[in-house]
C-alpha cells in the first residue's frame, strides 16, 4: 500500500533519498537509504508521520490529509 502525500521517483544513476518538502516545496532534509533495507525505509516513514492507507484507493482521514507537515 501507498503513503499518502508520498511521491517515489527513480532517477537512474542517482543514489536512492528521501526529499522532504515544505508545502510550499522547498526542501527541508535529505536522507539517504542506500544503506536502508525495505522494512527500515517502511519504519522511518512510519516514524516521520507519513500515513499508510490500507490500499492505494482508499480515502485518507481528514486529520492527515497535510500530514506530515
Amino acid at each position: 500500500p501507498a503513503s499518502h502525500n508520498l511521491e517515489m521517483k527513480h532517477l537512474p544513476g542517482a543514489d536512492p533519498e528521501l526529499v522532504l518538502l515544505s508545502h510550499r516545496y522547498t526542501e527541508l532534509q535529505r536522507i539517504p537509504l542506500s544503506d536502508m533495507t525495505r522494512e527500515e525505509i517502511n519504519q522511518l516513514v512510519q516514524e516521520l508521520g507519513f500515513y499508510r492507507k490500507e490500499t492505494p484507493e482508499a480515502p485518507v482521514p481528514e486529520r492527515f490529509q497535510s500530514a506530515p507537515a
